[in-house]
């Protein structure tokens, strides 16, 4: 599909970016020079300057069913001018409203407001909370490359380096500042993976290893098998690249992703996940802890969490996310047994710890082979609102806990 792009009044959007690049830079290396003459006729010839106007991208199905009618006070007063697709071609990825460039794969990723209910949230963007966004990213992609650790397991993070919201002054000025209708005509960039890719790389979403096909074999299992390693030294790859990095961002800096399978990108060589890129940075990560510093711009990621629940960004989004899933899966094709699996786990987790002594303290204050962890209960905030299920500003205190697990790491990897 081709991307709709509209124009709009320049003194009623907010753009942000990152240091290393300005939104007119982003927007000729992204459309090209024939694509911004056209867009500035169009704009000409409505009689307006394009010197006066922004150019945003917006899904087709938002401009049809959202935009042209909820905007249509804005759009008769050339606040908003439609200037048409652009040239390349985008399909959606799994999260639907982030598009991957097909005819330019070393593009940036193009993620736009869509005005649909899933999973819990109205899926649109604020330009007031994506003001801050690009130095969010910023701050994240400099501390990721600067830790010695996080190289070694070549963890790495797509930045959104820009981003561009329009402000319509009749819904501001009548909701609330977390109502849909502010977030109704946005967009940002993220950096694409495949500029970085080596020869022989592959990428693939981490969800599809959870995949099961209609004769029951999972693509986790499969790649196994391509791989001619034994699983157990397959599943270690993989635990190296996908969860030391996340243990290691959560002892040094208590800075939590969100790492479901959806946000990481495995990166595979011979079928073995050899690193892993992390996406989704400004929305969906937090600091924990008071004592790690952060630029102003970003200062809006630190969270109060009781130190009790900390370390549920492991427990609850890794250990009863996505293993819980994974396990029974290898466990079924006959690849790994429980036991097994969580002792591989359990061995990664331990040398890791033995090879970063100067973090013993924080390794004993939150202690990661404690007996049991909380049970958070997901589906209750969907249950509860299924158009909100958390809120934002305070996702902790919006947390829904019954009971406790056993930690597999204690119970499976001994038995």
């Amino acid at each position: 599909m081709r991307l709709t792009w509209i124009a709009v009044r320049r003194d009623r959007t907010t753009i942000s970016h990152s240091t290393t690049i300005t939104y007119d830079e982003l927007l000729q290396t992204e459309l090209g020079y024939d694509a911004l003459r056209r867009f500035a006729q169009r704009i000409v010839a409505v009689g307006a300057d394009p010197a006066d106007y922004v150019y945003l991208p917006v899904h087709p199905w938002q401009w049809e069913h959202k935009t042209s009618i909820t905007f249509a006070a804005d759009i008769a007063q050339r606040h908003i001018i439609q200037l048409g697709s652009s040239d390349d071609e985008y399909q959606p990825q799994q999260s639907i409203r982030t598009f991957f460039n097909r005819s330019e794969p070393s593009r940036h990723y193009v993620k736009t407001a869509l005005s649909v209910l899933n999973m819990g949230f109205m899926r649109g963007l604020s330009p007031t909370y994506m003001a801050a966004t690009p130095a969010i990213n910023d701050w994240v992609y400099r501390l990721v490359e600067n830790d010695l650790v996080l190289k070694r397991y070549g963890f790495s993070v797509l930045r959104e380096i820009a981003a561009a919201g329009y402000h319509n002054r009749y819904y501001e000025s009548a909701t609330e500042k977390t109502s849909p209708y502010r977030k109704m005509l946005s967009a940002l960039w993220r950096e694409s993976p495949v500029p970085a890719l080596e020869p022989g790389e592959r990428l693939a979403t981490m969800a599809s290893l959870l995949h099961v096909d209609r004769h029951g074999a999972s693509l986790a299992a499969a790649l196994i098998r391509a791989s001619g390693l034994a699983p157990a030294d397959w599943f270690r790859a993989y635990i190296d690249v996908y969860l030391i990095p996340l243990l290691h961002s959560f002892y040094a800096y208590e800075l939590v992703f969100m790492p479901h399978g959806e946000n990481l990108i495995l990166v595979l060589r011979n079928s073995v996940p050899t690193r892993v890129i992390m996406k989704d940075i400004a929305e969906e990560i937090a600091v924990l802890s008071p004592a790690t510093p952060l630029p102003p711009d970003a200062e809006r990621v630190r969270a109060e969490v009781p130190d009790d629940e900390k370390l549920l960004s492991i427990f609850t989004d890794v250990f009863d996310c996505i293993f819980r899933f994974l396990s029974p899966l290898l466990d079924r094709e006959g690849l790994l047994a429980p036991a097994e699996f969580w002792s591989v786990v359990a061995s990664a987790v331990r040398d890791y710890q033995a090879a970063t002594p100067e973090l013993a303290s924080a390794f004993a204050k939150y202690d990661i082979f404690a007996p049991s962890f909380a049970l958070s209960c997901l589906n209750r905030l969907q249950l509860k609102n299924n158009q909100q299920m958390v809120d934002l500003t305070d996702v902790a205190g919006s947390l829904q806990f019954v009971g406790t697990l056993d930690n597999p790491l204690v119970t499976e990897a001994a038995g």
